[in-house]
């Protein structure tokens, strides 16, 4: 039943309305009055007036609102729809025929239209048939000659969704004239643009049959049409139909698994169709955006897919040293090479992993943790890039991750120890991804790591010296790649970091380690992950086709190519719905045509809403006969009461706690005897803190547990003692010694961690191992006790490689005569432990013109086999704990050896100069020695004599 612009769907329930009056009659009846019984009592209340009166009838506001409930009740049981698009039965004879445009442009409104489709039935006759014509093509467009009923197209609307390329309304034209079906009637729901095609698609349906237009186009911007970066961010282009009033949108910058970087504004001038949003974010977050998606907006359209040709690289970097000169760090170099072409994340090579950069870069690491080079070797299976330079660490030990088997140490070219010269670099090899590349005869290299010769070093070199030795080499491991510089990232051992070569070495290299190649020229590109009409990332179903790399630049979006990400020899390339797309707004229609807009076209059911109305009105309807039989006595107070209660509790919730949540600092007492020293800490009076936090507080020394409760108890104990002539003697006081466990516990709050190792001690785990390793990365120190007194020289260091398997070890040697950690704090010229005439072995610095000084001069990793902890250790009292070989004079040594480590950990090269102390004293006549110490007037070893106090001493003015 169609009244005016509305339809029934029951119109028999309105027969309902005719009982509104009967309903008016009966709320009005009242009961018979009641019979009056005079009372003589009752004559003493004549004169007092009642507060409570009742009416004689219902108040007519309530009989309405009563009335109004049973109206929208019996109105909203025979489903009215609201529809005034409709057309009056009889006005066109014959079937319907429904055209809809369910491209990538009709996502923004696409329910709005697939609901004006489905109720292109409802003004017709029940037996009237409905047809389906679908523009934008696909493999299994339905037959406009399959006639529908009202339900089954309804349901067949409902599923369809748009797709991700745009329509062609001229092969859909050509379809419907294919089928032979002629249609009584055409309604069209069109998404409003693109006026070309448009405009002859309609004056063809208007010349078929009767025609009416549903036009539903975007109302804001729904395309990114384009985008251009820049050294400092990125330009997205976006573009909308409706030009008239000025407007903001935002623009999400996103991952590829969806999460959001960024967000850019993009302002749309009054009259134009195109705004900008501009994406000013740091270099490492823009390298992990792969698509630009405007918010708020579905639609393949409203999504830029940003492919690996048009972004950076993602690379990350670690170094195997850290150096309080960070222009003099190898990782500088890298750094500045990679900043034309890609965008660089530093951190733990764990976290590197887990973000799946394009390269991983390690510059001297010699070699891994086993568990961590189990992990590293899986992800460069499963297609990662590692690029290595070698260094000192390399030339020292290496894993298995390097692409050929190398040599024990490095060769050195030139200088006064070789009979050499510098070489320059030779030819690239045609199979190399560095063929065609020139390199300067100037560029010389002095020092590298050589490989060990065999069959396949031949086709693993990429890149050869002059002498034929390989510079470079590679090799693939699963489907990824393992590249190897065998010289220092720095200009340590060449002059390469120096070059615009070292800058193409390095673009290359990323390149061709994730399988791809810097040009791309020829190849071919399959779908990796494609977008949906909605614009959602899905995986590519069977009827997406690869696509030549010559085609790729004219490639239209189509069912065989699916907008999305396209992977080959060059990354990835993408396909993008809206590019070079500029549809216009629709405004010129064949005459005659019925036009219907948002408000005409869109149909509403107001069954629901009715019903809905209906139980308001009743509910409003009980509460008014509640409050008026006053079932609310105490309303007001009740209510003011749960209000002042809900106030006073958020006031206690809110209030702090003032001294209880406090902290509160003790303070160290001096040392003393007969105590256990505490040194100082700070507490909490609702707990104590943690560990790290500890550390991180007040200055402590830690020692790592090894299982072994005697040998840990004399570690404990050796470096009690160091922390009690510290406090004695200089202005360092430690905190109570910790003991660590390099699994779980932070390393980078302690300045120098000790290992004493026992008799047949336990191998630590690998990941003890690497947290270790990355604790002397940046910056910490390893002090390792092998108390192996009784063996001579390197032979002391065996068991080092079964405890600590993995360690990235660098080259050692002992320590020299004139380094500072003789002269850090006391003037020392041997380092004895509970054993005497023992070498103490730090981090070899070169030799002759290889000398690395750089930094601060501190080794990270200090080796000895004296026992020190022993001959440090105190009991509880502050007495010896254990015998010493040369008795208390070699105790004495042994402790001025601790502080002198301490304070070389601490100030690192600060006392360099002080090798010219002796001389000094030995010119100015001042003070005397003892064992080489500098001594006081007293006697006493003074904590530091320098140059100024011994020219203030003698009365002159300091120079």
């Amino acid at each position: 039943m169609m009244l005016g612009p509305f339809l029934f769907g029951a119109p028999l329930a309105l027969l309902g309305l005719v009982a509104l009056p009967v309903i008016w009659i009966i709320l009005r009846a009242t009961p018979p009055a009641p019979k009056d019984v005079a009372l003589p009592s009752l004559r003493v209340l004549d004169d007092v007036t009642p507060q409570d009166e009742t009416p004689a009838r219902t108040p007519w506001w309530i009989l309405l609102l009563r009335m109004l409930a049973a109206a929208a009740a019996i109105i909203g049981l025979s489903q009215p729809i609201y529809a005034p698009g409709a057309s009056p039965s009889g006005e066109a004879s014959g079937p319907v025929l429904i055209v809809l445009d369910d491209g990538w442009v009709s996502a923004p409104r696409w329910s709005e239209m697939r609901a004006a489709a489905s109720a292109a039935l409802d003004g017709e006759a029940r037996d009237t048939a409905a047809h389906l014509l679908l523009t934008a093509p696909r493999s299994l467009d339905p037959d406009p000659s399959e006639a529908f009923a009202r339900t089954e197209l309804s349901s067949r609307v409902n599923s369809l969704d748009p797709l991700p390329w745009g329509v062609d309304r001229a092969d859909a034209l050509e379809r419907l004239e294919a089928s032979g079906f002629t249609p009584g009637r055409i309604f069209y729901v069109t998404d409003g643009t693109d006026s070309e095609t448009a405009t002859e698609f309609a004056e063809s349906l208007a010349a078929i049959a009767p025609l009416s237009v549903y036009a539903a186009p975007p109302r804001g911007p729904f395309a990114i049409t384009g985008l251009a970066s820049d050294a400092d961010g990125v330009n997205v282009r976006l573009r909308r139909v409706n030009t008239g009033d000025a407007s903001d949108v935002y623009v999400s910058a996103l991952t590829l698994d969806g999460a959001a970087l960024a967000t850019g504004t993009a302002s749309f001038e009054a009259g134009s169709a195109e705004g900008m949003a501009r994406f000013d974010i740091p270099a490492a977050a823009l390298a992990r955006v792969s698509r630009f998606a405007i918010t708020g907006i579905e639609g393949a359209g409203s999504v830029w897919l940003w492919d690996s040709s048009a972004r950076s690289r993602r690379v990350g970097l670690v170094s195997g040293d850290s150096t309080a000169q960070p222009l003099l760090a190898d990782t500088h170099y890298v750094r500045k090479a990679l900043e034309p072409f890609a965008t660089i994340s530093e951190g733990s090579i764990e976290d590197l992993i887990a973000a799946d950069p394009d390269a991983i870069i390690m510059t001297d690491i010699g070699q891994l943790a086993p568990e961590l080079e189990t992990r590293v070797a899986a992800w460069v299976e499963s297609g990662g890039a590692l690029i290595r330079f070698a260094g000192p660490r390399m030339a020292a030990q290496a894993d298995s991750l390097v692409p050929t088997p190398l040599r024990r140490s490095s060769r050195a070219i030139g200088g006064a120890l070789t009979w050499e010269e510098p070489q320059s670099i030779g030819s690239f090899p045609d199979a190399s991804p560095f063929a065609g590349l020139s390199a300067s005869e100037d560029l010389k290299v002095r020092q590298q790591v050589l490989a060990r010769p065999a069959p396949e070093l031949v086709n693993r070199t990429w890149a050869r010296l002059k002498d034929g030795s390989p510079l470079v080499t590679a090799a693939p491991r699963g489907q990824g790649m393992l590249i190897l510089f065998h010289v220092t990232a720095g200009p340590d051992w060449s002059d390469l970091p120096y070059s615009g070569t070292f800058v193409e070495m390095l673009r290359r290299a990323i390149a061709a380690g994730r399988g791809e190649t810097v040009a791309d020229g020829e190849g071919t590109y399959a779908p990796d992950i494609v977008l949906n009409g909605y614009g959602r990332l899905v995986s590519p179903d069977s009827s997406a086709s690869p696509v030549s790399a010559s085609e790729f630049a004219d490639i239209v979006p189509s069912e065989a190519h699916p907008p999305g990400l396209y992977r080959g020899p060059a990354g990835t390339r993408a396909i993008n719905a809206a590019h070079a797309a500029t549809p216009d707004l629709m405004t010129s229609w064949p005459a005659g045509t019925e036009l219907l807009g948002d408000a005409e076209a869109k149909t509403n059911k107001l069954g629901g809403p009715l019903l809905g109305l209906a139980a308001l009105l009743i509910a409003i309807d009980l509460l008014v006969a509640l409050f008026i039989a006053g079932r609310f006595p105490h309303f007001g107070t009740r209510t003011r009461t749960a209000a002042s209660a809900l106030v006073i509790g958020l006031f206690v919730v809110a209030t702090p706690q003032g001294a209880d949540a406090q902290q509160r600092q003790i303070r160290p007492d001096p040392y003393s005897y007969g105590v256990s020293p505490s040194y100082g800490s700070r507490v909490n009076v609702t707990g104590e803190l943690d560990k790290a936090t500890e550390a991180a507080l007040d200055m402590r020394l830690a020692y790592i547990e090894t299982g072994d409760a005697a040998a840990d108890r004399i570690t404990r104990a050796g470096l009690d003692g160091l922390a009690l002539i510290l406090f004695r003697r200089t202005s360092v006081e430690p905190a109570e010694t910790h003991a660590v466990d390099p699994e779980t516990d932070a390393l980078d709050v302690y300045p120098v961690i000790f290992l004493s190792l026992p008799e047949n001690a336990t191998p630590l785990s690998s990941l003890a191992v690497e947290r270790l390793n990355a604790y002397l990365r940046n910056g910490g120190a390893l002090f390792i006790d092998t108390r192996k007194g009784d063996a001579v020289g390197a032979n002391s260091f065996d068991d080092l490689e079964r405890v600590l398997p993995g360690l990235d070890t660098p080259p050692l040697q002992p320590v020299p005569n004139d380094h500072v950690m003789t002269r850090s704090f006391y003037l020392l010229d041997g380092f004895p432990g509970r054993y005497s005439n023992r070498r103490l072995w730090i981090e070899s610095s070169g030799i002759g013109d290889q000398a690395d000084r750089r930094g601060d001069g501190v080794s990270h990793l200090i080796i000895g086999d004296a026992d020190y902890l022993a001959a440090w250790a105190i009991d509880e009292r502050g007495r010896p704990l254990l015998s010493v070989d040369g008795g208390d004079q070699q105790r004495e040594m042994a402790r001025r050896f601790g502080i002198n480590l301490i304070m070389y950990v601490l100030t690192g090269n600060y006392k360099e100069d002080q090798v010219h102390i002796p001389a000094l004293l030995e010119r100015l006549g001042e003070g005397g020695e003892d064992e080489g110490l500098p001594m006081g007037e007293e006697g006493a070893p003074n904590d530091q004599i320098d140059l100024e106090d011994i020219l203030r001493r003698r009365g002159e003015p300091p120079q």
